[in-house]
């Protein structure tokens, strides 16, 4: 049995005098990294119903639209993905190489950049466009990787669901802010506006996160002797190390690819984790549409409307995440068991709600209903699967993690994509009923795949350089006294 309990008796130091934990700090800005980052990703989801004439056959310009077709628009909104599949190998073998602050640094002040560009690139024709939306998309594709690596050195096991979850969480909260503010913000300033102000908020939490941050706990300026230890300390046990003075982050070690790629935990988390966001990416780009369309909500109305499905969303992960450390802590339940729980929970029960509002006709109040009932089991998924890389392969979670974001952003793609040819009629309800059928038949095969192979346990191939002659062992699952 593990046990990563650590001596109390390690002092404050008065040189350290920064009390405030600081792998709470970096979860806090990462949380609004991540606000930021969702803002930069999805502000088109609503500034395109300002952008685009109200008359998709009418092939004019006027006062800053643009005649746009269903199918033009589906490519602008999923251009996106283009870049951001591209990406995640690289960009996760680059922060393991080069550390997580550099990489999160220049990503996030790239694609911030490149979003107050977007409206001059809009102007010029729609496919300048969208390749600045694919670069924006390339640009981010670290944030993931990178944030996965850095809670490889900083997120004690005791506290891996509650740090992970409330950075990853920005980006939940990002949706239910930047809805109704890109809403507000077409309305009364224009769509052009809504680009620079999201672009020039980012840069403005860059400053901060440059400063408050580091790679690791023996490099953070502003940490206490006795938090770096015990969070040094609590890792070289995971990693069963006898090191009586932990000397920093080790040494970069090769990546056993062969293992990786052929384990079946992987391939469940792969799968799982496309057909999430192939639900995700559907419903975040396409609501505001649907309600515009079949409901005739106008621009601010269909912001506001997509609050309450993000806000619950937001809402439901942080408790969920202390809840599974919880139950992890209390031995109430194992690692593998309360992960695919929560994450048979996060995919099937907002895919059926989802279904179910193509047959409640025009009443808004039940689509809002269901809406916002289903959307808020989305919030297991963080202590659910993609807290995964960190239980099976802590010390590779980063390039594990891209991999599977690469896969499943090709399929997240093809959601927004699809839609534009699947409901070619935006006020046919039946079209509409196609797409949502389609997205929960993807969905449950991926929480189905992550229930039957999915797991919690840290993997053989990790501990070791995997060869040809590595012996078999069986998982075991580690109970863990926490503290």
């Amino acid at each position: 049995m593990e046990d990563f309990t650590i001596s109390n008796s390690y002092s404050e130091t008065k040189n350290n005098n920064f009390y405030i934990r600081q792998r709470y700090v970096l979860a806090v800005l990462g949380f609004l990294g991540f606000f930021n980052a969702s803002c930069l990703r999805n502000n088109v989801n609503v500034a395109i119903l300002a952008m685009v004439n109200a008359s998709e056959h009418n092939h004019t310009e006027t006062k800053g639209s643009f005649s746009w077709d269903s199918s033009q628009q589906g490519l602008f909104l999923g251009s996106y993905f283009y870049g951001y599949a591209v990406a995640n190998i690289p960009s996760g073998w680059l922060a393991n190489k080069y550390g997580f602050r550099k990489i999160f640094t220049i990503s996030m002040l790239a694609s911030a950049i490149l979003t107050l560009a977007t409206p001059l690139a809009a102007k010029q024709g729609l496919y300048l466009a969208v390749v600045i939306r694919a670069l924006t998309g390339f640009s981010q594709a670290a944030l993931y990787p990178s944030m996965n690596y850095a809670w490889s050195k900083w997120a004690p096991p005791s506290e891996i669901s509650v740090l992970y979850s409330i950075s990853i969480s920005g980006l939940e909260f990002g949706l239910t802010v930047v809805n109704p503010l890109v809403g507000v913000i077409s309305d009364s300033l224009g769509w052009v506006a809504v680009f620079y102000v999201t672009g020039s908020m980012a840069l403005v939490w860059l400053v901060f996160f440059f400063i408050f941050t580091s790679d690791a706990p023996s490099n953070n300026r502003w940490i206490s002797k006795k938090e770096r230890l015990y969070i040094e300390r609590s890792i070289v046990k995971r990693e069963n190390k006898a090191h009586d003075e932990f000397q920093g982050p080790p040494k970069t070690i090769s990546i056993p690819w062969k293992a990786m790629l052929g384990s079946k935990r992987s391939w469940a988390f792969f799968i799982v984790h496309s057909a999430d966001n192939w639900f995700q990416y559907t419903f975040a780009a396409l609501m505001p549409t649907y309600m515009a369309k079949v409901f005739k909500y106008d621009t601010t109305q269909s912001g506001l409307l997509m609050i309450l499905p993000f806000l619950m969303q937001f809402l439901v992960s942080l408790p969920a995440s202390y809840f599974t450390d919880f139950l992890r802590k209390k031995r109430l339940m194992t690692t593998t068991q309360i992960r695919k729980i929560n994450t048979f929970l996060a995919l099937s029960v907002p895919a059926l709600c989802l279904s179910l509002t193509g047959y409640v006709g025009k009443n808004h109040r039940a689509v809002i209903s269901l809406f916002t009932f289903g959307y808020a089991f989305t919030g297991l998924s963080l202590p659910g699967y993609l807290s995964c890389p960190l239980d099976i392969a802590p010390s590779h979670s980063g390039i594990l993690f891209a991999i599977s974001n690469t896969i499943a952003n090709i399929v997240g793609f093809l959601g927004p994509f699809s839609a534009g040819y699947i409901v070619a009629d935006h006020e046919s309800l039946l079209l509409w009923q196609n797409l949502f059928w389609a997205s929960f038949g993807i969905t449950i095969t991926g929480a189905i795949t992550f229930v039957t192979f999915g797991s919690g346990v840290e993997q053989t191939w990790v501990k070791k350089q995997v060869d040809c002659k590595q012996s078999k062992k069986p998982e075991v699952e580690t109970r863990i006294n926490l503290i």
